[in-house]
């Protein structure tokens, strides 16, 4: 099937996992991250678990061991910087209250992510969720540019690395899962209920 589109990305807080069941997420504290431009993944797989004997590759180990993802939205407000643990916010006690937004040497919280993946083939288009369990975000650059005779649209870009997680006690990692809908709504739906948000 072919791609053409990308929407619907939200997140969550991790808040615990045990060995064996699937992780929780902190209640009421799911978010939209931005509007969906790119996601580029990249598999890490395990390079030096080759064994060889006899001259010649004998055995060998290509698991994966670890996700990559370069995201990009349409914007990255101060609050989701803060909720994605790039950002500290700081309210100050004076009246009326001012907000300060401070980047700091913490490190970035894990978060479940999520985003809906639209595909194609023979007129028939179906709607692809994506939930990875746990992920670490950065964001390693910013640029700014002055407005000249032409627009240049200056959208941000955050690098996250995903997490194996074991979730049905066997000891093997799971990094993330994917249903596909008939319909947009149903898989935003679902996204949004890993995500613990409520749209009423």
């Amino acid at each position: 099937m072919a791609m053409i589109g990308m929407r619907h990305i939200v997140a969550a807080p991790l808040y615990s996992h045990s060995d064996g069941a699937e992780p929780t997420y902190t209640t009421g504290e799911g978010f939209d991250v931005g509007g969906a431009i790119s996601a580029d993944l990249t598999k890490n797989r395990n390079t030096a678990g080759d064994l060889y004997y006899d001259d010649a590759l004998g055995e060998s180990d290509q698991g994966l061991i670890s996700l990559a993802l370069a995201l990009g939205v349409d914007e990255l407000t101060e609050d989701v910087l803060n909720k994605l643990g790039l950002m500290k916010k700081v309210t100050s006690t004076s009246t009326p209250a001012i907000v300060t937004y401070y980047e700091t040497s913490e490190n970035p919280i894990p978060v479940g992510l999520g985003y809906m993946r639209v595909r194609q083939k023979k007129n028939v288009t179906t709607y692809q969720g994506i939930w990875i369990y746990k992920m670490q975000f950065t964001m390693d650059s910013e640029q700014a540019q002055t407005k000249g005779e032409s627009i240049q649209w200056q959208t941000p870009t955050v690098n996250g690395k995903g997490f194996g997680l074991d979730i049905d006690g066997s000891g093997d990692l799971t990094f993330r899962k994917i249903r596909t809908f008939e319909s947009a709504s149903d898989c935003a739906t679902w996204l949004d209920g890993l995500a613990g948000i409520s749209r009423i």
